[in-house]
Formats: C-alpha cells, structure tokens, sequence
C-alpha cells in the first residue's frame, strides 16, 4: 500500500470514530429523551454541546497550530477525543435524573474540547499533501468515512444499546476502545506532516492568519458558506429520529436501517462524486447536488405515517444529495488558502462548522415540540423550511466566491488557468 494510501485510511479512520461519536447522539435521541427525561429543548443543547465546545477550541486553534507539526496536532487532539469519549462511556447513571443530564452534558463539552480540532486537521493534511488534482478523491475516501459510520458504526452501535436493554453508555465505550488502536497506527505510520513549518518565511506571528483570513473576502464568505452548509442539514438530521418514531410510526429498532441504507447509498455514490469534482469541477458538482437536496429535506420534514420502505427510500436519497454537496464544498474550502496558513483557516472553518452543527440542534430544539417529552413532534415542517433557505443561501455565496476567484487569478495573470483557486473545469456552473 502506497504511503498516500496508508495516510488517507489513517485520517478516514480517525475520522470515522469522530463522526460515530457525533452521530451516534441522533438515533439515540428518543431513547435518550425519555430515560432522562427530557423535552426536545434540553435535548437539543445536549446535542449541541459538543458542538459549541468543538467551535470554541476550533477558534482558539486558529492562533497555534500553524506553528506546529501537523503529526503532533492531530495525535494531541485524538488522544483528547479519546478521554472524553471514555467519560461518557464510564459516567454513573443515578436516580437524579437531573444530574445524569447535567454530567452527560459535561462529557460531551470535554469531548469536543479536543474531537472539535480533528475535522480541520485531517482537511489540512490533506490539503497540504494531496495535489489540487487528485484533491477530490482523497476528500471522497474521508467523507466515505460519514457513509461506513453509517454502515457500521451506527447500526452496530444502536444494537448494541438494544441488546443492553437501550443502556446508552454503550456506543461510548465501542468508540473509545476502537480509537486506541487507531492512535497507535497514526503514530507509528504517520510522516510528520511539518513541510508548511519549513517553506514558513520570517518567524511565526500567531495573529497573521486570522488576519488575513476576515482580510480576505473569498475566506470569509467561505467561512459563512460552511456555516449555511452545515445548518442546511444538522437541524433536520437532529431531530429526525424522534420525529420518525413519534410522528411516522417507526420503531427504534427500526432506525439503524436509516443509517445503513443511506450510508451504503453513498458509499457507492462517494467515489463517483469525487471524480465528478476532479472531471467536471468542485462549483457546478456543488451547484447540482445542492439543489436535489432541497427534494428530501422537504420529504423529511413533511412525512405522514408511511411504510418503512419509503423512509428507506427518502433516506437514501438524502443521504447521496448531502454527501453529495459536502465532498465538492470540502475541496473548494481547502483551495481558499496558502499551505503557510491552511491549518488556522481550517481550524476556523471548523470552529464555523461546529458552532454551526451545535447551533442546529439547539434552533431545531427550540422550534420543534412535544407534550411531556411523548407524543407527536409539532413544528418540525419549519426546521425544513429552515434547511432549505439555509442551502440556498450558500448557493448565493457559492456564486460569489467563484467569481472572486476568477477576478483573482485573471488580475494576478492576465488569464484564468488551472490554480488552487479556480480551474479550468469550474468555469461554467
């Protein structure tokens, strides 16, 4: 196996473990809502604490880890993810259901005090390795790692808590105990990942990236690109599983086969959509799938009682079209900026993304309600009206940063050419 290959399963599997950790808080969110005891808002901020903790320490990131070895960065962060992870694995479940809510909020704000830099981490090695050409694949091998968290991780998480008689510490210790060994393989196989310490040219100023990132139009409208990205998604796929079970009629056992249909529809559909990007451009790629998302976000958060096989259906449709949007939308954000600086602005962009996924959970838990924690959900047709103005609002600001990027390298050239920035396949949407 090629070096570049060992890199990419190593930061798809770190990745993995990531998301199920994240992901896992949604199927669970009926079970979770009626063993603590908890309305839809309490929910929400549980969901979201992770979110916000990971955009705190994202941001606070942004003023260091361009001075440090990549290598170094990443295994600090996962080994961090790992505690907090265990936290939530080993808390004590007390007749208070009070203070199990309170404790289970704590474990999550420590897991994402580290887990949050991961994202922007793995997005920066692989900007700063993998040639712009080749960038599309090697972002549709990690985002692969969302679908086989899918596949694997969810299903097998959400029958493990059925087996131990819905006890949700369960997923968090299968989390926590595959991450080791992972951490010991990106140890022993990872290259120190330190070449933009090297090209660096006078001495580390800690301030000069987020300098020149709100400086810079086309990284700030990519900072709030993401943001819609991500809104346009996490307030429906948070409150989903309730709603499914509550106001469509399915069964928690039925839930893990969302996860594994939607998740095997876009494993098959990632590797297509990577050499999309690299053949016919990151912009219109983007462009098409953010408008047939708009299909089932609207399905979902309409959906009268049913048949499962619809749900399947609807689910692997969305799953593709959300997939779909995120490989391209990934490849245009690391082209926005120099090696030198690719870590801070990720590590910002993550900060954007996860105070975005945090504040989803939290507006979708405001919006949405439901008598006693039981019953049907109300108002959940809003959060998808949400969604949708979300996505094409980003479509608004994709068009933007695109023309900037031509202005850009016409100015400096004379001619638009194959750049990090725009290249030849992106000129027409």
């Amino acid at each position: 196996m090629s070096r570049e290959k060992v890199l990419l399963f190593i930061l798809a599997a770190i990745q993995f473990t990531n998301i199920v950790d994240f992901m896992i808080m949604m199927p669970i969110g009926d079970i979770l809502q009626k063993t603590l005891q908890i309305p839809p808002g309490k929910y929400g901020w549980l969901v979201s604490s992770y979110g916000l903790a990971a955009g705190l320490t994202s941001f606070i990131g942004v003023f260091y880890l361009d001075n440090l070895g990549r290598k170094k960065a990443l295994l600090f962060a996962y080994s961090g993810f790992i505690i907090g992870t265990a936290s939530s694995a080993i808390i004590p479940t007390t007749d208070n259901q009070e203070l199990n809510y309170w404790l289970f909020i704590g474990t999550r704000i420590l897991t994402g005090i580290t887990g949050g830099l991961l994202g922007g981490l793995v997005l920066s090695i692989i900007g700063d390795v993998i040639p712009i050409e080749r960038r599309g694949k090697a972002m549709a091998v990690v985002t692969i790692a969302f679908s086989l968290a899918s596949i694997l991780g969810v299903p097998i998480a959400l029958t493990l808590v059925d087996s131990f008689d819905q006890n949700w510490h369960i997923p968090f210790y299968v989390v926590s105990g595959l991450s080791v060994p992972i951490w010991v393989m990106a140890v022993s196989q990872l290259p120190p990942l330190n070449a933009h310490l090297k090209h660096r040219a006078g001495d580390y100023d800690r301030f000069q990236t987020i300098r020149q990132i709100f400086a810079t139009r086309e990284q700030r409208n990519g900072l709030l690109f993401m943001m819609l990205l991500i809104l346009g998604q996490f307030t429906v796929i948070s409150f989903l599983t309730p709603y499914m079970i509550n106001n469509v009629g399915l069964e928690q056992k039925d839930i893990k086969w969302i996860y594994l249909v939607g998740g095997s529809c876009t494993v098959i559909s990632g590797v297509f959509i990577g050499r999309l990007v690299d053949n016919i451009g990151r912009f219109r790629v983007f462009t098409i799938f953010a408008f047939l998302s708009l299909i089932p976000i609207l399905l979902n958060t309409n959906l009268p009682p049913v048949p499962l096989w619809v749900v399947l259906t609807i689910a692997g449709f969305y799953f593709i079209f959300i997939s779909g949007r995120m490989i391209p939308a990934n490849t245009i954000i690391t082209s926005l900026v120099s090696p030198q600086h690719r870590a801070g602005f990720m590590s910002l962009n993550s900060a954007a993304m996860s105070t975005a996924s945090g504040s989803s959970a939290a507006l979708a838990g405001a919006i949405v309600s439901q008598v006693n924690g039981r019953g049907p959900i109300s108002h959940y047709n809003i959060v998808g009206y949400v969604a949708v103005t979300a996505t094409l609002l980003s479509l608004v600001l994709l068009r933007r940063m695109k023309k900037i990027a031509i202005e850009k390298r016409t100015s400096e050239n004379g001619e638009t050419e194959h750049s990090e920035s725009i290249d030849s396949n992106d000129l027409i949407l």
